[in-house]
């Protein structure tokens, strides 16, 4: 696949505030491997003062050795990029070594670098936004359990979201994927060390530059992370039954440029507008599924309940709620997702909407009481909706 497919890709993701789907994260998580494999070829092997260490580390008693971790030098030498590997060094690398833990993991952020042609791989980006930043993180299991190696077959099945977000933004659209990002990673001794880059987050040093890492998911994640609209801030949930860690990085806000910022947020954004392509049809529905939502809002008759349909919802480990139709299918939702806090009423958000075989359609809409009950139902809309096909908006 082409950059330009790529990044199309990238900004297709960024259509909403909602979590992209299914089909398209598979597509992206895709792409991102293809990236780290392409990596991965360039990469030189271990040099002898690594490798002294790698045998050492191998010897020690495995508690010791578990605690011992590589510089972001080290790994970024293994990677096979001396050239950035050497600036991790210089004066401008800020060397970190600070570690969280959270959930079944221990993450450590080793160190980053900002600036312009620091890599010998660069990626294509760099021909717009010469500046890129360079990360190096590492994450082990706090049990000592080795990581899998990359050529496990368990390689990859626990998936980490890892990505600078930046105060006063919304991450859900401002984050390593529409920031042209990448990563390589690779597993030394049972620790998974992971290099990402992305456009460079200096010029936004005055606002505050977070790295957050997850688990369970490689995108962006409203359940792992709370955004504050008011305050900008960003905080990891405690209720979320993964991990879920955010690291401030000490950026000099001597660098940070406004202007510079201002117009890179404007060109993101122009960007993403001028791939808009909206159909007549796209148009249509918009304008039908605004004024469908605005009936609910309203309390205004869309159709005919299913009385059988009418079910309190049952609820997951992890707080999602689940509505089981009568064949036995059932559909999980966030609560936060549906309600906003404290509302009470039909919810008009994350309708699913299906139908047309029989010209008949239906929606699935949930209620929460003022007990905090949430009940689910399915109504048999009055209205037929301008796109024939089962449709999640």
């Amino acid at each position: 696949m082409k950059d330009a497919d790529w990044e199309r890709l990238l900004k297709q993701s960024l259509a909403s505030t909602a979590e992209p789907e299914d089909k398209l994260n598979e597509s992206l998580i895709h792409q991102l491997k293809e990236r780290s494999q392409m990596k991965h070829k360039y990469r030189k092997r271990l040099s002898a003062g690594l490798l002294a260490a790698v045998l050492l580390l191998a010897l020690s008693v495995s508690a010791y050795a578990a605690a011992q971790l590589f510089s972001a030098k080290q790994i970024v030498d293994h990677l096979g990029d001396k050239l950035l590997a050497d600036a991790f060094e210089s004066k401008d690398a800020i060397q970190i070594n600070q570690t969280k833990t959270s959930g079944d993991y221990r993450f450590t952020l080793h160190g980053l670098v900002s600036g312009a042609g620091l890599s010998e791989f660069p990626h294509s980006a760099e021909e717009i936004y010469p500046g890129r930043t360079y990360v190096v993180v590492s994450i082990a299991r706090q049990d000592g359990k080795p990581m899998p190696d990359t050529r496990d077959p368990e390689y990859g099945k626990e998936r980490f979201f890892v990505s600078p977000l930046i105060k006063g933004l919304n991450p859900g659209q401002f984050n390593i994927a529409s920031m042209s990002g990448a990563y390589s990673e690779t597993v030394i001794d049972g620790v998974m060390y992971r290099l990402l880059e992305c456009d460079q987050v200096e010029i936004f040093a005055d606002k505050g530059v977070y790295l957050a890492i997850s688990s369970g998911t490689t995108f962006y994640s409203i359940k792992a992370f709370r955004y504050d609209e008011i305050t900008g801030e960003i905080q990891p949930r405690e209720d979320y039954p993964g991990a879920a860690v955010l690291f401030d990085l000490p950026l000099d806000a001597a660098k940070a440029d406004p202007v510079k910022a201002e117009a890179y947020l404007e060109s993101l954004l122009s960007s993403w507008r001028s791939n808009e392509r909206y159909t007549d049809a796209e148009e249509e529905w918009g304008n039908w599924m605004r004024d469908f939502k605005a009936k609910i809002r309203n309390g205004e008759r869309i159709g005919e309940t299913i009385p059988e349909s009418v079910k309190e919802v049952s609820y997951d480990d992890a707080g999602n709620i689940i509505y089981t139709f009568d064949d036995g299918r059932s559909t999980t939702e966030s609560p936060e997702q549906l309600f906003e806090e404290g509302q009470i009423g039909f919810s008009d958000r994350r309708l699913s909407i299906s139908g047309g075989a029989d010209d008949i359609y239906r929606a699935v809409l949930f209620h929460r009481d003022e007990n905090g009950v949430i009940t689910g139902r399915i109504i048999v809309l009055d209205e037929e909706p301008p796109f024939p096909k089962s449709h999640n908006p």
